[in-house]
């Protein structure tokens, strides 16, 4: 558990928890103080010399590239600047060579961004399986049935965004692995990581993920528009670029003379102009993490998570997704008796931030929360 006198210091950088309990995290986060200075840092210095520091600030972001590689244990040519999680879905879904018969295996609880980019390959000829859920609960062994010789990948969320289900990654991560022996030819393994980057620690190779993506504005508490793509090196060749530009290429700074070579790594992905400030952002929320540590923030969260939930169902209130320690997250979906809309509205009026998600209550409550915002929600539950 994090001390109480340095979680009160880490609530200073949290000017949030002034106005409201904020437990929406899983929607857009709150920002922090550290990412507004490294912001103001960068603009300040643009407004007073233009690009003379470019450089400085390029090699900046590669620092934090670096970071991000090392925060998920990977190497920082596997990892690519996106501007959300569906353009680095859309990197995968777009840039393997799809044959028309070939299908994608998902669960029929994903939120858009980690559909809508397989259905757009329907006009190939591919087919998208989705595997039906319980209660917001997505089974491995249905996402075995589903898989065949003609499954090309499966991507599942990290955490279901509606129920909360934190997907068992390593035993997906082995399916696709084992199945990938049995019929012959590589079935990859997408994840969409944006509801546990900054709320549960991810280790890309131990859970032998291929291709993740995460934007930041939710659990990584930055602004939206920035995030990172992972490729596995070993499949860097495997996906061509489906959108190119001046940065795509090894050097991209040469502006005068043509040479169509692309990046050898996941930089290749990246192709134009970054945004800088999100970046930034990133490295700001990056350190905060790293000073707390990943284990810390991830035992925190789903320790208020389990103070919530046990009230809940003291309650009697149905829990959507699992009560598993295994299968728990950072979100608490739930259905309430009642008019639902007047529910919402009542803790919304008592400075609760939550959402309203297919008609079920969602809490999503992150590190710098406290047992005392856990205290006042359950003092309103009806």
């Amino acid at each position: 558990m994090i001390e109480l006198d340095y979680i009160n210091k880490i609530r200073e950088k949290f000017p949030v928890t002034q106005n409201l309990i904020y437990f929406d995290h899983a929607a857009v986060a709150p920002i922090h103080i550290d990412s507004v200075n490294a912001v103001n840092e960068y603009l300040s210095d643009l407004i007073k010399y233009g690009d003379r520091h470019y450089k400085n600030w390029f090699n900046k972001s590669e620092e934090i590239r670096k970071g991000m590689a090392e925060f998920i244990n990977a190497d920082a040519d596997e990892i690519a600047y996106i501007k959300n999680t569906s353009q680095g879905i859309s990197i995968v879904a777009n840039g393997l060579d799809f044959q028309s018969g070939d299908n994608v295996v998902l669960p029929d609880i994903e939120f858009p961004a980690n559909v809508y980019p397989w259905m757009g390959l329907e006009k190939k000829g591919v087919k998208v399986k989705l595997v039906e859920s319980i209660n917001g609960q997505v089974p491995v062994e249905r996402i075995a049935e589903a898989i065949d010789i003609n499954t090309r990948v499966v991507s599942v969320s990290s955490v279901e965004f509606s129920s909360g289900y934190r997907n068992d990654l390593r035993s997906i991560g082995s399916l696709c692995i084992s199945k990938s022996e049995e019929y012959g030819r590589k079935i990859f393994f997408n994840v969409d990581a944006i509801q546990s980057l900054g709320a549960l620690k991810i280790d890309v190779k131990d859970l032998q993920i291929d291709f993740l993506s995460a934007d930041g504005h939710k659990w990584f508490l930055t602004p939206e528009g920035a995030g990172i793509f992972y490729c596995n090196r070993k499949y860097l060749n495997y996906l061509f670029p489906s959108s190119l530009g001046w940065k795509s290429v090894k050097d991209p700074l040469c502006f005068t003379s043509i040479n169509f070579e692309l990046h050898e790594s996941a930089r290749k992905f990246e192709e134009g102009s970054l945004n800088m400030m999100g970046i930034v952002a990133l490295g700001a929320s990056l350190n905060l993490f790293n000073s707390v540590g990943m284990e810390k923030i991830e035992r925190k969260i789903l320790y208020l998570t389990r103070l919530a939930l046990e009230a809940l169902k003291k309650r009697g209130y149905i829990i959507i997704g699992s009560v598993a320690d295994s299968h728990r997250s950072g979100i608490i979906s739930f259905k309430a008796p009642g008019a639902i809309e007047d529910i919402y509205k009542h803790f919304i009026d008592n400075n609760i931030q939550l959402s309203l998600r297919g008609g079920n209550l969602r809490i999503s409550p992150h590190f710098y929360n406290t047992e005392e915002e856990i205290a006042k929600f359950i003092s309103l539950l009806r």
